[in-house]
């Protein structure tokens, strides 16, 4: 009774202990820096381990009883540790198990996996070594340590193992494929080869066959690799193994038409094969087939539903195809996973936004966080949603949806400033689109020369004193950015065709075209100003010329496929002058864009008609 008391007590001084133990063991992971902790731990596992050997020999002293109590509490907390994934706490018990009850081949086996498990592999080859002398016919030992000396760059000794379990069990196929990669290793293929054969006769396994591929390829002969990859197929028409071999070999010959065939003849058999088909689905997307790949990725993302890079790539190929509800489903199924994902976030806000669910959009875009990499662009893309909102409560005369564009640009200008400059952009081109040009001049003058202000936004500004008739100061920014670079082909470019715009010297609005296209000459935009220039001056020809080559570089600018639609109509070919007005009016995105076009086609139409009818 009181060593039933006693032992009750030790088990209760134990519990403890291996709490702490547990303890040290999270500090030991978290690394911590400081010096004195790290001391603090290292002697508070000392006194744990001088605690746990005097229990030891306490119990050891004790007789059967004792130890055997004890060993049973010690191994069932080992084992908890093991289930938990912590092989370091739980091979740190099985020693004192093992100290308790060093004759006991099943605790030894377990405490040599552990130390495996947690990376102590000369401790478990001391082990082993112990239990192959004992158990010198037990091959699952054999084979542990076999696989310990090659770890530990002892190929003779691993060698010579797995050479002592073919003498007693010859059809042993761990030990003669582990044995044969020996071989190969220290490139001894021929030994490699004969092995396999040997091991081979009378047996029918596809595994031989693979590894004399593997071998095969390892000497270069890809050729004969491929053979024995086939004849593995044919003895198992299921070793994925062999499959994927086979279509390396393939890929890499280029021949596509036998990779198709091969994967998706064994797919058509095995459909939930997750090797072969992860294998074809990049194979698939690598090459850019995504109509082709998606079925497939859907099948692999069943068949493993935890792979969340799949599950994104799935995703981005269902946008791609513009099947964005299942694009959303996906995303939402990540995000369930990883909740806070800025990346995934996004990837929703985006998906909505193209989906025109604007405040679906908005709320996604909102969760990401300020100290994300994400949160400008984020930021930003809200302020282009809320500014297509105002654009739709102006024409219906509401000004809630202004004011909430107006307080967002505020409160997050305010939060990063380098969302300063590009928010209060957004706010200018809505007060541009609804034609209150002052205010939006006023908003990027505003921002002008902070840091995030930029020559492109001098561009915007000088267009917006254009649109103003504020020539005089449009020229003014525009000659500001030329003093920097005399060679700017956009500055170059923009005082040209203010000029022609206006009709006013001509002589050096050519001078500036010219110089532009000669230092960009594959900038459609530049083309279309020297296109213009020729029109202005009455020369067809090269006006349809410059701006045809133009359009063949931009092909969905609304004013170059106006310009080249009057072009037509000089010509008087008057459909093809229509199907471009048309066209034009369809990309247009100002109203005021829409209502030059109208009016040309007007005109149009007018020119089109009979005399009697006019």
């Amino acid at each position: 009774m009181q060593i039933k008391k006693r032992n009750q007590c030790n088990l209760l001084v134990l519990s403890v202990l291996v709490s702490v133990l547990y303890s040290c063991a999270q500090i030991e992971k978290k690394e911590q820096a400081n010096v004195v902790d790290e001391v603090t731990a290292q002697n508070t596992e000392r006194a744990i381990t001088e605690r746990m050997d005097q229990l030891v020999r306490d119990a050891t002293a004790k007789g059967e009883q004792a130890v055997q109590f004890l060993a049973s509490d010690l191994f069932i907390k080992a084992a908890d540790a093991g289930l938990r994934g912590d092989s370091k706490a739980a091979a740190y018990i099985l020693k004192f198990v093992y100290d308790l009850k060093p004759n006991d081949s099943y605790v030894a086996k377990k405490y040599a996996v552990e130390l495996i498990r947690s990376g102590q592999l000369n401790e478990a080859n001391i082990i082993l070594e112990k239990l192959h002398k004992d158990l010198p016919k037990d091959t699952t030992i054999s084979l542990i340590l076999a696989g310990v000396a090659t770890a530990l760059d002892d190929a003779n000794s691993a060698q010579k193992i797995y050479k002592e379990i073919l003498v007693y069990e010859p059809s042993n196929e761990e030990a003669c494929v582990f044995l044969s990669k020996s071989l190969a290793l220290r490139k001894e293929y021929k030994k490699a080869v004969s092995l396999l054969n040997k091991c081979e006769k009378g047996q029918k396994n596809a595994i031989f066959s693979y590894y004399k591929g593997k071998i095969a390829v390892t000497e270069k002969n890809f050729h004969q690799a491929a053979l024995f990859f086939k004849e593995a197929l044919k003895i198992d028409p299921e070793y994925y193994q062999a499959v994927n071999a086979l279509g390396i070999y393939y890929e890499e010959k280029g021949d596509y038409k036998k990779v198709d065939k091969l994967y998706r003849d064994f797919l058509d058999k095995n459909p939930s094969s997750y090797s072969v088909l992860s294998r074809y689905v990049n194979f698939l997307f690598d090459r850019g087939r995504i109509t082709e790949v998606i079925p497939f990725a859907e099948r692999l993302s069943s068949v493993d539903p935890s792979d969340l890079n799949l599950k994104v790539r799935l995703g981005v190929l269902y946008t791609d195809v513009k099947k964005y509800d299942e694009a959303i489903g996906v995303f939402k199924e990540i995000l369930d996973a990883v909740p806070n994902s800025d990346k995934v976030l996004y990837y929703l806000g985006s998906l909505y936004q193209q989906t025109g669910k604007y405040e679906s959009a908005v709320e996604f875009f909102n969760k990401i966080e300020s100290s994300s990499p994400l949160f400008v662009e984020s930021s930003l893309q809200v302020a282009h949603i809320l500014n297509i909102l105002a654009m739709k409560d102006h024409h219906v005369g509401s000004q809630v949806s202004f004011n909430r564009l107006q307080d967002y640009v505020k409160e997050r200008s305010k939060e990063k400033s380098e969302l300063n400059v590009e928010m209060n952009l957004v706010l200018a081109g809505f007060y541009e689109n609804v034609s209150k040009l002052d205010k939006a001049i006023a908003t990027v003058e505003a921002v002008r020369g902070k840091e995030q202000y930029s020559e492109g936004h001098d561009y915007y500004l000088a267009a917006l004193y254009e649109k103003n008739n504020q020539f005089l100061k449009a020229r003014s920014v525009i000659e500001s950015v030329l003093s920097v670079n005399p060679n700017n082909p956009h500055a170059l470019n923009f005082l040209g065709y203010s000029l022609l715009e206006r009709g006013i010297e001509l002589d050096k609005a050519f001078a500036y075209i010219s110089k532009a296209v000669e230092l960009k000459p594959d900038d459609g935009y530049i083309r279309d100003s020297l296109g213009w220039y020729y029109f202005k001056t009455g020369n067809l020809k090269k006006a349809y010329s410059e701006i045809k080559k133009a359009k063949e570089l931009v092909k969905d600018d609304p004013v170059i496929t106006k310009h080249l639609a009057m072009v037509y109509k000089e010509m008087k070919n008057y459909a093809k002058a229509k199907s471009l007005y048309v066209e034009a009016l369809k990309i247009c995105k100002e109203d005021s864009e829409k209502a030059e076009v109208i009016k040309e086609l007007e005109v149009l139409e007018t020119m089109r008609m009979p005399a009697s009818v006019r």
